[in-house]
């Protein structure tokens, strides 16, 4: 029910990824001497940087600069490992417009989450559920939580919700559903196994 940073890890795993490529390559060239033919860097097998490298790094701006540099690599860092931890974002409240734009109805998105849950719970075999909206009025994602006891046909309950609950839902938002995420547990108290369908 709860969301992760999937979709950011990937995107900072790809930048990492090309950087490090990058540079491989880089020293892969420098190594046959084929960036110094391209880029006239220094031959293979000379010092790439040259000069009196403990004056360089005894300039009074070399410390500040790189306390800067390891900051801010520090900060985002940190920033990324606060992502990791799993949030649910649920949706603000609905603002539902008739194409005349003569006023909104506000709607809690609690209030569409109930009237799934009890649809849910009056099919056979279900124990209990969950829902939970995010995303917008026009743009809806809903993650449910479906807990049954060991009896329950698990295929007539997904597919009674499939056909019913969702369809419902997305009748009262006026908009289909852009992601449905259905997590179904067998006997969740008693079996710690689940069911996890995208």
């Amino acid at each position: 029910m709860r969301q992760t940073a999937g979709t950011l890890n990937r995107i900072w795993l790809a930048i990492l990824g090309v950087l490090i490529l990058v540079a491989g390559t880089a020293l892969l060239l420098q190594a046959t001497g084929e960036l110094h033919t391209l880029l006239g860097t220094a031959p293979s097998g000379q010092p790439v940087l040259t000069g009196d490298l403990d004056a360089f790094l005894a300039s009074p701006w070399v410390a500040p600069i790189m306390l800067v540099c390891g900051t801010i690599i520090g900060v985002l860092g940190l920033l990324w490992i606060i992502a990791q931890v799993p949030r649910k974002n649920p949706a603000g409240a609905y603002r539902f417009q008739d194409d005349g734009g003569a006023g909104f109805t506000v709607c809690d998105p609690s209030v569409l989450t109930a009237a799934v849950e009890r649809q849910i719970n009056t099919l056979p075999g279900v124990a209990t559920s969950a829902a939970l909206l995010r995303g917008t009025a026009m743009s809806p994602d809903l993650t449910l939580k479906v807990t049954v006891n060991d009896r329950a046909d698990i295929q007539e309950i997904i597919h009674r919700i499939d056909t019913s609950t969702l369809q419902d839902l997305s009748g009262a938002l006026e908009a289909p559903l852009q992601q449905c995420r259905l997590q179904i547990d067998v006997n969740g108290r008693i079996q710690g196994t689940g069911t996890v369908i995208h």
